[in-house]
């Protein structure tokens, strides 16, 4: 039966390969879905962590990618390419559920077909704080087995922080499209500060889309808007409600 970690970059997904790693799991391969909106400290996460997992004789991550039709004869290979050419948000905004569908989920059906691999089990990183989500990724019969380590070792996500710290790798921090709509108001001002040029671009996917009831990629408030009453010191976003993320991690 082949073992494949289903890799989401972040704090858990990356916990859960080092500790394979130091239980001496067998990993046949680490697959990630990449939507082309990461974050740059995401890439440069994935390049340091490959080092490390070939260093230890495990395979290196492989990148896998979504693509989508736009009328007849336009192909795109990035969620953002998409937005852009269909004047939307990402699908999460509208109630649909995350964009994750087409872009990660996708992506990886199609490569695990690809292998033509029958027999296989899919580790994915909810932690033991999480058992809800490995519950709910169970009701969907998706032809191979599942399997949820952090939750069978009993790590939360203070271990996850833990176990990367004592392997020497930088924390990977959150991993995310740079525009996802579920971004907390930090994030976003963060995102403002340290990187305008991505910001530049999620305001014009914002301002390119078709709103009506939706205000912006906030749903009930725009990024604009956020940004700039902060550039003017103004209190209006001090609480606000999020949109809670429910991007695909495997389940």
């Amino acid at each position: 039966m082949k073992q494949i970690v289903s890799y989401g970059a972040g704090t858990n997904s990356t916990a859960m390969v080092i500790d394979m790693v130091n239980q001496g799991e067998r990993i046949d391969a680490i697959v990630f879905s990449d939507t082309g909106g990461e974050r740059p400290e995401t890439y440069l996460h994935l390049a340091d962590f490959n080092a490390w997992l070939i260093a230890r004789g495990y395979p290196s991550i492989e990148t896998v990618k979504g693509c989508a039709k736009i009328g007849d004869n336009v192909i795109v290979e990035t969620l953002e390419e998409e937005c852009l050419l269909r004047n939307q948000l990402p699908g999460i905004i509208y109630g649909r559920g995350s964009c994750s569908d087409k872009w990660k989920k996708q992506p990886f059906k199609r490569w695990l077909k690809e292998k033509g691999w029958k027999n296989v089990t899919q580790f994915i990183g909810f932690d033991a704080g999480e058992p809800y989500r490995a519950e709910r990724g169970d009701m969907f019969d998706e032809g191979y087995k599942k399997r949820y380590w952090l939750i069978e070792r009993g790590l939360f996500r203070k271990d996850c922080v833990d176990i990367i710290k004592a392997a020497g790798i930088e924390p990977p921090g959150k991993s995310a499209c740079f525009f996802c709509p579920s971004s907390k108001k930090h994030e976003i001002l963060e995102l403002a500060k340290n990187n305008p040029e991505l910001m530049r671009r999620a305001l014009a996917m914002e301002q390119k889309a078709y709103l009506t009831s939706i205000k912006g990629l906030g749903r009930s408030w725009s990024w604009r808007e956020l940004v700039e009453y902060d550039s003017a010191q103004n209190d209006l976003f001090e609480t606000f409600v999020g949109i809670p993320c429910d991007c695909w991690d495997g389940a």
